[in-house]
């Protein structure tokens, strides 16, 4: 499975879960929250980042904004 794919498959799987019940438990609770990037985007760009060996959510975001900004505009 190439990486597109596996993104794909994430954020499918991501809404899915998300739409049934991990809404409650993920919920972004901040007043300043951009909601503009969906709690499932950031779920997915988490896992995917995780699944690519990144430990941090400093290095998941640099590798999201350097190879990932087509598919994810509002990053």
């Amino acid at each position: 499975m190439n990486w597109q794919d596996r993104l794909i498959a994430i954020y499918r799987y991501v809404c899915k879960h998300y739409q049934q019940n991990l809404w409650i438990y993920s919920q972004r609770m901040s007043n300043h929250a951009d909601l503009s990037f969906s709690d499932e985007e950031v779920i997915t760009l988490f896992l995917f980042g995780v699944m690519d060996k990144h430990r941090e959510i400093k290095g998941i975001y640099e590798y999201a904004d350097r190879h990932l900004r087509d598919w994810f505009a509002r990053l």
